[in-house]
């Protein structure tokens, strides 16, 4: 998907900041984002990127489904690419890295929170996290 058509389609305006954060997003794959991380890898490509037009562009396509974010316990925000395959994540505690869960864990964990909450649908928007078998 072209981000800056989409969003020009439905009417946002194109700075060069939101077009060069676009393209590191469109170009990323399913690599997930801290805000601190996509800013680093913007100001590569113009030095006059500011934290806040980050946060404020991945808003702005959080909003008009494009990216996703999940939460993690005492850490920042992560970002990625919304797809079809929607997937839970857990990341290392000690190494940083992150990992996609199968689905049909996600199902299996979905089922369990059905089971104990009486709750017909589970959405989340947090993280898993330990130790990953490289760090063991």
């Amino acid at each position: 998907m072209d981000f800056v058509r989409e969003l020009k389609k439905r009417g946002y305006r194109i700075t060069n900041p939101r077009e060069v954060i676009c393209s590191i997003l469109e170009n990323s794959g399913h690599e997930h984002f801290t805000v601190e991380k996509l800013h680093q890898l913007s100001t590569k490509k113009d030095k006059n990127i500011d934290l806040a037009t980050v946060y404020r562009t991945l808003e702005l396509l959080e909003s008009i489904d494009i990216v996703e974010h999940l939460h993690q316990a005492h850490g920042s925000g992560i970002y990625y690419l919304k797809s079809e395959n929607d997937n839970n994540h857990i990341i290392c505690d000690l190494c940083k890295s992150i990992f996609d869960l199968a689905k049909e864990t996600k199902e299996k964990i979905n089922k369990v929170l059905v089971k104990d909450s009486n709750f017909n649908v589970i959405n989340h928007h947090f993280i898993y996290s330990g130790v990953c078998k490289n760090c063991k």
